[in-house]
């Protein structure tokens, strides 16, 4: 039976030893993959982020989505992450197709969104976004700042 994926960033570390056998192992080596698998999310996210706040409508949201020619808005409300919406969000929920255009984006994003941080490591956000069925994962500095977004689809490349 195959484990079950992590679901947040920290199980992805916990799950990830680190071995120290001799002062000079590379990184590689002490996170036990192969040569050149350490890979950081900086090295395969989106620099370009779209950001809407929760009040925004939908029919902005949509808009923007459109324009802009992007599949995914990372809410913001001030400085503080509370969500995400994607085009397939939008395309396979009947409730957001039946709601007023006018309607904040609040009641339809996704709030249980994990994120990660530039540094971690590759493989470990993979593993977090398919333990979380997500497509997207916002991608946040030291600081605790929105820097990016990693698409499950670009961090294969």
């Amino acid at each position: 039976m195959k484990p079950e994926s992590p679901r947040t960033m920290e199980e992805a570390r916990a799950r990830r030893g680190r071995s120290s056998i001799y002062l000079e192992s590379t990184l590689d080596e002490q996170l036990g993959v192969l040569p050149g698998e350490a890979r950081k999310v900086k090295s395969a996210m989106s620099w370009a982020v779209t950001v809407a706040s929760p009040r925004t409508s939908l029919r902005e949201a949509t808009s923007m989505m459109t324009s802009l020619n992007v599949p995914v808005i990372v809410v913001y409300d001030g400085r503080r992450l509370v969500g995400m919406l994607t085009d397939r969000d939008i395309g396979l929920n009947r409730r957001v197709q039946e709601a007023p255009q006018d309607a904040a984006i609040s009641g339809f994003m996704r709030t249980s969104v994990p994120c990660c941080l530039e540094d971690d490591l590759l493989a470990d956000a993979i593993s977090v976004m398919h333990g979380s069925q997500s497509d997207w994962l916002p991608v946040m500095n030291r600081h605790e700042q929105l820097v990016g977004v990693l698409s499950v689809h670009a961090s294969s490349v």
